[in-house]
């Protein structure tokens, strides 16, 4: 028997948060099911009003599963390779590393993101421009990459010199985002620590599938309006 299935948008794939968790099952060879919401709407209806995705149903569909960190930290035990759990999760009882991970899965997929998407939404027609809060998502990117900065200028990875781990994952994500709209050529040359590492990460064979036709801007869009 499966041991679940998860929702994904595997028509689309535009949504960040599902990348992580959709690379773990192919790149672990879990037996986890990939589907479409729309595969089994009544389903998704039933469990998750909420509308949101990744979204996670167990085995018999007897129990359910939000939001991205938890996901992906489920799908990784599912796995029989201690060294992969260790790799990725950090080592048993050092909750040090296990902290540090966390912060940077949490900067990414909340803080981070939120603020790439208050940008990215108006370059698209998503919503409306207004300068103001444009000007201010644009600034408190900046911030938050002065973070990644500091620590890729000290190391390779963000919580290991030597490895990737989960919040590695999870930031790469993030960025990419920012790599196909406003990280381009010239912010590129400015922060090279940060675009090094992200061309390292979106390698590692845990994105199994997903970045293989990826392509950075070569100029940063502009707003519409």
């Amino acid at each position: 028997m499966s041991d679940g299935t998860l929702f994904t948008d595997l028509k689309e794939r535009r949504l960040i948060r599902t990348i992580v968790p959709r690379g773990l099952v192919r790149s672990l060879k879990l037996d986890v099911k990939l589907a479409d919401p729309s595969d089994a709407q009544k389903l998704y209806d039933r469990e998750f009003p909420w509308g949101k995705y990744p979204t996670f149903v167990g085995p018999r569909d007897e129990w359910t599963l939000t939001e991205a960190m938890a996901i992906d930290y489920y799908l990784i035990h599912l796995s029989s390779d201690e060294k992969v759990i260790t790799q990725l999760l950090g080592p048993e009882r050092d909750f040090r590393a296990h902290a540090d991970i966390l912060r940077w899965e949490s900067l990414s997929t909340s803080d981070f993101l939120n603020e790439v998407c208050e940008v990215f939404f108006p370059l698209v027609g998503v919503k409306p421009y207004n300068a103001a809060e444009f000007k201010a998502a644009k600034r408190n990117i900046d911030t938050i990459v002065s973070l990644y900065e500091r620590r890729l200028k000290e190391q390779q990875f963000l919580t290991s010199d030597d490895h990737e781990t989960l919040a590695d994952l999870t930031s790469a994500a993030a960025f990419s985002l920012g790599f196909i709209s406003i990280f381009d050529e010239t912010w590129r040359s400015t922060h090279p620590e940060i675009t090094n590492w992200f061309n390292k990460v979106i390698k590692s064979r845990f994105f199994e599938g997903e970045f293989e036709n990826f392509e950075m801007c070569e100029t940063a869009m502009q707003p519409k309006g």
